[in-house]
């Protein structure tokens, strides 16, 4: 990844090294962001939100067959409410770069994209009972499992035989 002088950040190339620190980057940071949402006052608008996304995950779990291709829209918007809990401008912001190239790799490979996302919602509604909880360590495991499937699919998704780089 490359940061352009005064605009964006540019995709140079993608290589299993770079899904690795990539990977770890997001673990750090959505371990850090998770642990900062569970001391979140009662009375905060998360909690609401938090309700919402839940009940947008059992929905779509009753739709999957039919809607398996809107998981990436709600999986980004429950990684963005768990991110702004750490109430850190880096962590938010780099939070652009990892789920562009997070949902970008899903178009290179559409092979079991249903049962993928079927197992991500499940994920999912887990980490948010664990969030609910306000128990750090289930708040930990759930997220833990989560992102390590998350790593794993990104993982299977870059091609064995070559390195998609650009110039």
């Amino acid at each position: 990844i490359e940061k352009r002088r005064n605009s964006h950040w540019v995709l140079k190339g993608f290589t299993r090294a770079f899904a690795l620190e990539l990977t770890e980057i997001r673990e750090m940071f959505e371990l850090r962001s998770a642990a900062a949402f569970t001391a979140l006052p009662q009375d905060s608008a998360v909690w609401a939100d938090l309700d919402r996304l839940e009940d947008e995950h059992r929905q779509l779990a009753n739709e999957i067959s039919t809607r398996f291709n809107e998981f990436s829209e709600l999986d980004e918007r429950l990684h963005r409410l768990i991110h702004r809990a750490s109430h850190n401008r880096f962590i938010v912001d780099f939070y652009d770069v990892i789920a562009m190239i997070f949902h970008y790799h899903y178009q290179w490979n559409k092979a079991q994209e249903r049962e993928r996302n079927e197992v991500a919602i499940g994920e999912h509604l887990v980490y948010i009972e664990a969030l609910k909880s306000r128990d750090l360590g289930k708040v930990d495991a759930a997220c833990r499992k989560h992102l390590k499937s998350a790593r794993q699919t990104l993982l299977t998704s870059i091609p064995e035989s070559r390195s998609l780089q650009k110039s």
